[in-house]
């Protein structure tokens, strides 16, 4: 077992794991009411065994189930669950659990957040993509014009982790996964003082990776982070690097491309807007090996569009996160965006 301790507003610890041995660790179930929320995907593989895992803990849980995607992180589907709530008894000393991939964490999160002003939650990932989304309390659901435009910064009580629930993921679901990862690798040298990106694309040909270690490393990127800038006042956007373009190639192709996916695509144009093409091309030949989702493309002024809402941007100028000798946060023109779109749009 790997803990991590993420020092934040609210302190937790992050476990990872083969088991649910935290189940019998944690002080969590004096609450009146465990409330998990999950979708149908989670349910159907993993559902009956965490019910009877949870059936020993406490004895009042409430199961919410969504649809799976990210077209269920809406109002509307904070709405039911709050129903949900209401009608199954949940106070404000209910623990919400967080029982899924990233989706799940950002819409029980936010769900969490705002129930009855605001209740305790927990993580307990089932995806590789949300080692980067179950860690530091970003939760959020969608609005139709931009992905995460409500949201809040919550802390969870505790991440927790049982890597044996990776095994019934899909190749495109590892795939979307290692986009955060990736992503983590990248930004391991300005965090850490040392990169593990050639020893992560190493182990990527190798073979499956040990998950335990490579999560670990991800998420400790994560937390350091996470612990120099909460609120993402300043290195904290450092994390949103390839999400500019990649949150408005997900909203352009209505969710259908994964989160992940969307990033990756965002990150090999986050190095070409910067000029570092070497990279892009790297990223861009693991991408189709491993056999990236084909997006359908649509004329650039729809991702610019897009790119407009993005959250980093500032009198009206779009901003991304480029990296170099260091990291900066800078306004690009549209004559460098729409040149880096092409040459993209030629390698896909």
């Amino acid at each position: 077992m790997v803990t991590l301790h993420v020092n934040a507003s609210t302190p937790y610890d992050v476990t990872i794991e083969r088991g649910d041995a935290w189940l019998d660790r944690v002080p969590y179930f004096s609450c009146s009411t465990v409330w998990v929320v999950t979708d149908e995907t989670v349910d159907r593989l993993h559902g009956s065994a965490f019910r009877d895992r949870l059936a020993h803990k406490h004895r009042n849980v409430v199961w919410s189930v969504v649809r799976p995607g990210d077209g269920s992180k809406s109002l509307d589907t904070i709405e039911r669950l709050v129903t949900d709530g209401l009608t199954g008894g949940c106070d404000r000393d209910t623990l919400v659990v967080a029982f899924g991939g990233g989706m799940v964490g950002d819409l029980a999160g936010f769900l969490a957040s705002i129930y009855m002003r605001g209740v305790r939650y927990i993580q307990v990932p089932t995806t590789i993509l949300a080692h980067d989304s179950a860690v530091g309390g970003k939760v959020a659901v969608n609005h139709p014009l931009a992905k995460n435009a409500i949201g809040a910064f919550y802390q969870p009580a505790g991440v927790h982790y049982n890597v044996n629930r990776l095994e019934t993921l899909s190749a495109r679901d590892v795939l979307s996964g290692l986009g955060e990862l990736i992503k983590h690798a990248y930004l391991s040298r300005y965090v850490l003082g040392h990169s593990f990106e050639t020893e992560l694309f190493t182990a990527l040909a190798q073979g499956p990776l040990d998950w335990e270690t490579w999560l670990a490393r991800g998420i400790e990127v994560k937390r350091l982070v996470v612990e120099a800038d909460e609120r993402e006042q300043g290195v904290r956007a450092w994390l949103n690097f390839g999400h500019t373009f990649g949150h408005a190639l997900e909203s352009a192709e209505a969710y259908q491309l994964s989160h992940g996916e969307a990033i990756l695509y965002g990150m090999v144009y986050a190095f070409l807007v910067s000029g570092d093409e070497k990279r892009a091309e790297t990223l861009a030949s693991f991408m189709r090996r491993e056999g990236i989702t084909t997006v359908n493309w649509q004329s650039f002024d729809t991702y610019l569009a897009g790119m407009g809402h993005d959250k980093k941007n500032r009198d009206g100028q779009i901003r991304f996160v480029l990296l170099g000798a260091e990291v900066t946060v800078a306004s690009v023109t549209a004559e460098r965006l729409t040149g880096a779109f092409h040459q993209m749009k030629g390698w896909f």
